[in-house]
């Protein structure tokens, strides 16, 4: 057994899942742990093994696959690279950095592939506004492992939840939302599912139910959000979901409620550095309630 080619594996699949450290641990081990498995300081128990695998959506046999690609920092970095523009929302970026690499031989896996389209078909959404290529791009990158099986993967989950911020996009917020409650019924039959993805979810499905005029789901949807966050000891997302709360409350004519929850989000915003989101977000509470 090549504890090297394990820990190289296991750092591949947790860098293509858009997961830390301490997220693949959680529940399983440490997070000192993960970090000497992957460094190839030891060889874990095949109990242990099983376990990240399920996190990882992949079977425990991947692990044991020698690395046949030679650029293997390369697609690591790359897949770093395009999930930290996604993150800070640069989309060019993506768009930019997919079409560069989009015909590299070293990305013909299924795995990599499907993340190649999942990543143009989102970042074209919002580059050249051309949804209906959009759209197709990611429908092909969920069908490149979704065969019309009982449940969802975690990627197959986020690429739906892709698919659901196009058609919002779009002008098709009715369509958005059965995306979106597809998600969320395939999110129940994920054992160990990210709860990053389904705060996602939530807080996306939200914002098109806030488009339909439905202000009582969305704040509904919006408050599944938060108490996720809450329960996992998240920040991703709270910020956002605490403000679309807070908006729809206003929405309704609850104004003094809803500007505490959109008070508490600009100053999430500005702890986390999202100055802009939280400009935003005072001037939309200000024109709202009318001062």
């Amino acid at each position: 057994m090549d504890i090297h080619t394990i820990g190289k594996n296991i750092k591949f699949y947790r860098t293509l899942k858009g997961l830390t450290q301490n997220e693949l641990a959680e529940g399983i081990c440490t997070q000192a742990q993960i970090s000497n498995i992957e460094a190839g300081k030891f060889i874990p128990l095949s109990t242990t093994l099983f376990e990240l695998s399920r996190r990882l959506g992949v079977d425990m046999t991947h692990f044991f696959h020698e690395a046949s690609n030679p650029r293997y920092d390369y697609i690591q970095d790359f897949i770093q690279d395009v999930r930290k523009h996604t993150m800070n929302r640069n989309y060019e970026q993506v768009y930019d950095l997919i079409l560069a690499e989009e015909k590299n031989p070293l990305f013909e896996s299924v795995d990599l592939q499907q993340f190649i389209f999942w990543h143009k078909g989102f970042s074209m959404a919002y580059t050249t506004k051309n949804y209906e290529e959009s759209l197709k791009i990611l429908f092909n990158a969920l069908n490149l492992t979704y065969k019309g099986k009982d449940g969802y993967s975690q990627e197959e989950i986020q690429i739906l939840n892709a698919i659901g911020v196009v058609y919002d996009l779009s002008g098709k917020p009715h369509t958005s939302v059965e995306i979106y409650e597809r998600a969320i019924h395939g999110t129940t039959t994920i054992p160990q599912l990210n709860p990053k993805i389904k705060v996602r979810v939530y807080y996306n499905y939200a914002k098109a139910e806030k488009s339909l005029t439905n202000y009582e789901k969305s704040i509904y949807l919006s408050e599944k959000g938060i108490q996720l966050c809450i329960e996992n000891e998240l920040l991703y997302l709270l910020g956002e979901c605490l403000y679309q709360k807070g908006y729809c409350l206003i929405l309704t004519n609850q104004h003094e409620e809803g500007k505490k929850y959109i008070q508490d989000a600009i100053y999430l915003f500005r702890i986390e550095g999202k100055l802009t989101l939280a400009a935003i977000a005072e001037k939309q509470m200000k024109e709202a309630i009318g001062t």
